[in-house]
């Protein structure tokens, strides 16, 4: 696969709604199971839970976004 055949897909991945869709639903669920939480450490986890979700997401987008340039082989 080409840098530019890569970019592409990332940027169609990145674009496409159901990717949107998935972070979005994962961060909401579990911002949920936080607000309703019954102690403070089940609270405290799920609020681990939605940094986690939110530094996934945030990853993901990175490492799509990242097109290394391949370097030549030394001659």
């Amino acid at each position: 696969m080409t840098d530019l055949e890569r970019a592409n897909l990332a940027e169609q991945l990145i674009s496409n709604k159901l990717y949107g869709e998935l972070f979005d639903s994962l961060e909401r669920a579990a911002v949920e199971a936080m607000v309703y939480a019954t102690d403070d450490e089940t609270r405290a986890r799920d609020a681990m839970r939605v940094q986690a979700i939110r530094s996934l997401r945030s990853d993901c987008e990175a490492c799509l976004r990242s097109t290394r340039e391949r370097k030549a082989a030394p001659a």
